[in-house]
């Protein structure tokens, strides 16, 4: 879908994306990454917005270089801030977005009742975008990326800002898009619960390099289960006999993790401690999260 070879994006002195390679499959597709991590500069790269200093990106099997206007007609846009016209009605709006992207009135006017039905806007597309929550207004600049049909949509931190509810309609939304219109997504957000939620593969990046590119699926299930570890006194030799338990131990500082195998698990954890006569504060059953995986990855 995109493909990104050797690529190399400087600002100044500052180096966003060093020597930056990845090839993103199809599907539904996760950005993660700190902030100045290089994330939003690979986006606007492939969005055509900018270009690289050095290297190659390739968008649905185009060059960006010598055919942005053709790709810009299979890309859709979803920006992070807000930028929607307050004036206007939701349906005006997309009507209007439609046309700007060549489409003629009927169609646009056919296009955007399908796409507002979909996000069950209701009635409320007749009102004022200044009326609107900000879930609506969420809504609102997703359907303009999608009025005219993308191939790919970029969606640029979708949830961000919403309550709870209004955080769920989008991600429920957002998993609809490739069944409903064939489209595919690439989703950047600081929030790794939304691409733990909604996306096949995760694409981490840190200091302009890829650190990972995983199906996450795949990738959750190769992790399993662990117990946080803290205890006091002779933190070492706690640690020595569980491994001569043949248990595997990763710490940081007094704090442990050892993966859960059954429930002899908190036994075997307890007999240690006892015999090394340690104190045991906390022994805690967690499962591995998208958090656990990227702390790891960009620290």
């Amino acid at each position: 879908m995109i493909e990104a070879k050797n690529v190399i994006k400087k600002y100044g002195s500052v180096t966003a994306l060093d020597d930056f390679s990845v090839e993103i499959p199809k599907g539904k597709i996760g950005i993660l990454g700190p902030n100045g991590a290089g994330k939003s500069t690979f986006v606007k790269i492939a969005l055509g917005l900018i270009t690289a200093n050095s290297g190659k990106v390739t968008v649905l099997g185009e060059n960006l270089d010598k055919h942005s206007v053709d790709i810009r007609r299979k890309i859709g846009y979803m920006p992070e801030h807000d930028c929607i016209p307050n004036h206007m009605s939701g349906v005006e709006f997309l009507i209007e977005m439609g046309l700007v992207s060549g489409m003629d009135t009927s169609s646009a006017t056919q296009r955007t009742h399908e796409i507002l039905g979909h996000l069950q806007m209701g009635e409320e597309k007749y009102r004022k975008i200044e009326e609107y929550s900000g879930g609506m207004r969420q809504k609102i600049k997703l359907a303009q990326g999608l009025i005219h049909g993308p191939d790919i949509i970029f969606l640029d931190e979708p949830t961000s800002g919403l309550d709870p509810k209004a955080r769920q309609e989008m991600l429920d939304t957002i998993n609809g898009l490739t069944e409903i219109s064939n489209t595919n997504v690439l989703l950047s957000t600081h929030i790794l619960q939304d691409v733990e939620m909604v996306c096949d593969h995760v694409i981490i990046i840190n200091n302009g390099k890829l650190q990972m590119k995983e199906n996450v699926k795949e990738l959750m299930k190769r992790q399993s289960d662990f117990i946080q570890v803290r205890v006091g006194g002779d933190i070492d030799g706690f640690v020595d006999i569980l491994k001569s338990k043949e248990i595997t131990v990763t710490t940081d500082g007094r704090i442990l993790r050892v993966p859960y195998v059954s429930d002899q698990t908190f036994q075997q954890i307890i007999d240690a401690a006892v015999d090394n006569k340690c104190q045991l504060y906390e022994m805690e059953r967690s499962k591995v999260t998208m958090d656990n995986i990227y702390l790891e990855v960009v620290e």
